[in-house]
C-alpha cells in the first residue's frame, strides 16, 4: 500500500494524473487518455456479501486490529459526581466506501491497453489517501451503489483488478 501511495504522488507531482474535487467526489485523470470518477458513500447495498466476505479476511482483520490499537479519539465521559469531562477512547475502525461511478478511454484506439487499470489504480490511490484516518478503504464498481451502470469492459478491468488487491467481486478492501 505504501508504494502504491508514493507512486501516486510521484504521478501528480510528474503532471501525469491531474486530481479534481474533494474527498465527497473526485475525478483523475491520464492527461489525454481518459479519467475516473465517483464518490464516498455509506455502503454498497448491492454489494453487501462482497463485503461481508471481505471483512473476514486476514488484510481486514489486521487492519482493524492496528488502527483500533494505535489510533484513540476523545469522547465524553461522566464521573461518579455527575460531571462530564472529556477521556481517551480507542478510535473507531470504519472504512470509507468510494465508488467509480464513470470512466472513459477517449480515444477508442488507446482502449484495451492497460491504461483504464492504471487510471483506475490512481483512483484508487486517491480514495486510499482520502480514507487514511479511518483505517481502511472499499473501492467498488458503481453497480454495488445502485445494482447497475458497469459496462462489460469496465468489469473486464475490476477482473484484473482483483489480482492485485484484497477484493471479492466488484469489490476491493485496502488497509491502511
Amino acid at each position: 500500500m505504501k508504494l502504491i501511495m508514493e507512486n501516486w504522488r510521484g504521478f501528480l507531482q510528474e503532471g501525469k494524473f491531474k486530481l479534481q474535487g474533494d474527498s465527497e467526489y473526485f475525478r483523475v485523470e491520464l492527461g489525454g487518455i481518459g479519467y475516473a470518477q465517483g464518490g464516498q458513500h455509506l455502503r454498497f447495498p448491492d454489494c453487501q456479501s462482497d463485503v461481508d466476505a471481505l471483512m473476514k479476511t486476514p488484510e481486514y482483520i489486521k487492519a482493524k486490529e492496528n488502527f483500533e490499537a494505535n489510533n484513540t479519539t476523545k469522547d465524553m465521559a461522566q464521573d461518579e459526581d455527575g460531571n462530564y469531562f472529556m477521556k481517551e477512547v480507542p478510535a473507531r475502525f470504519r472504512p470509507r466506501f468510494y465508488d467509480i461511478a464513470n470512466a472513459w478511454i477517449h480515444d477508442e484506439e488507446k482502449r484495451g491497453k492497460g491504461h483504464g487499470k492504471e487510471i483506475y489504480k490512481a483512483f484508487i490511490a486517491q480514495a486510499a489517501e482520502y480514507a487514511k484516518s479511518y483505517g481502511g478503504v472499499f473501492v467498488g464498481a458503481h453497480h454495488c451503489t445502485l445494482g447497475s451502470g458497469t459496462s462489460p469492459d469496465a468489469k473486464r478491468v475490476w477482473k484484473s483488478l482483483a489480482r492485485d488487491y484484497t477484493s471479492s467481486g466488484d469489490v476491493i478492501f485496502i488497509g491502511l
